[in-house]
């Protein structure tokens, strides 16, 4: 059995699928291009494959293919199937005379009859003739114009290919992640975070939503990264997208409102200083019930999503022990940080 050929088309648009997964699994690529870019590429392809095809399918034969008349105008007046052959030593020449008589075209082979020898030995067909001086061509047969059902199989193909683009994009678009709130938005989050980390620090802080996963993320294995007394703070999109939730609503989410507070307000600990896992942790959570009110919480709210936190960390971190947190991180331990009478989760 031969190879199966992919037609160009599809191969294409299996190409332009597999970039349309890709980019939607790439924080990366997303924040190096926009979603509009792949679907417009995508609407620049069908337009220039459903148009070659259509211009393809309507394209009359050529002047120098058929200098006779047109298929059609053969057909009407009925002489579209006639043809002579004439055989010459090891030459045989199929020749589509028209309606010329029998002397005409005897003298046609005769002005040409250098011309037809040159042809040599084999079966040629030539192209219509039709007076003595019509030159010699070889007939070549013209396309086949695209029936009407195939010009709309081609244009339905486009229009579902395009259809499932856009139903991506705009589902895109539509999922709640960090990249797809407004720039004001970001900004406006970043600024309350950036006042919160600072506060905790005791210096100014920057909090950087890490979108191209350079620092934090899937590959690193980190939800946040900060330096040890410095000012910088990385936070994957989720945990950004999470805290923002919590100030636009003032509600709380769940587990993951309480991890997502747990994870910001431990590495604000480390830009204060504190270099221990285990003890950036103990501190977090104490000063998490604090930062979940900034940031629209109830108390209440807030201290039971420390609470929760607290409570699960030693299984959490099972397999990172160095995070665990230590024996006096309980209220009145020697870890408790007495920030008011009911700051300890």
């Amino acid at each position: 059995m031969g190879a199966v050929r992919i037609p160009l088309l599809w191969l294409w648009r299996l190409l332009l699928g597999g970039f349309a997964v890709v980019y939607l699994a790439s924080a990366t690529l997303q924040s190096w291009l926009p979603p509009l870019l792949p679907f417009l590429a995508a609407v620049a392809v069908e337009a220039q494959f459903f148009v070659a095809g259509l211009r393809q399918g309507r394209r009359p034969a050529s002047a120098t293919a058929d200098r006779g008349p047109q298929p059609r105008d053969l057909a009407e007046f009925g002489w579209a199937n006639r043809t002579l052959t004439v055989r010459s030593d090891e030459a045989e020449l199929v020749l589509r005379p028209g309606e010329m008589a029998d002397a005409e075209i005897v003298e046609w082979l005769n002005v040409h009859q250098t011309e037809l020898e040159a042809l040599g030995p084999g079966r040629h067909e030539l192209a219509p003739i039709e007076a003595a001086q019509s030159p010699v061509a070889l007939y070549v047969a013209p396309p086949p114009v695209a029936p009407p059902n195939k010009v709309r199989r081609r244009l339905l193909q486009a229009l579902v290919v395009l259809a499932l683009f856009t139903g991506v994009f705009f589902l895109d678009k539509l999922e709640p992640r960090w990249q797809n709130l407004s720039a004001t938005t970001r900004a406006a989050t970043i600024s309350l975070l950036d006042r919160e980390a600072a506060r905790i620090a005791g210096h100014p802080a920057d909090v950087i939503c890490d979108t191209s996963g350079h620092h934090v993320g899937f590959v690193q294995d980190a939800d946040g990264l900060a330096e040890v007394g410095g000012r910088r703070m990385w936070l994957t999109p989720d945990i950004c997208y999470d805290l923002y939730r919590i100030s636009h609503t003032h509600r709380s989410a769940g587990a993951s409102s309480g991890k997502a507070i747990a994870v910001f307000v431990h590495e604000a600990w480390h830009l204060h200083g504190v270099s221990r896992e285990a003890l950036a942790n103990c501190y977090a959570y104490q000063s998490g019930v604090s930062v979940g009110q900034s940031l629209g919480l109830t108390a209440g709210t807030a201290r039971s999503l420390m609470h929760e936190q607290l409570a699960d960390n030693p299984a959490d971190f099972d397999a990172t022990p160095a995070y665990v947190v230590p024996p006096g991180c309980h209220a009145g331990g020697s870890l408790d940080l007495h920030l008011d009478g009911g700051h300890f989760p």
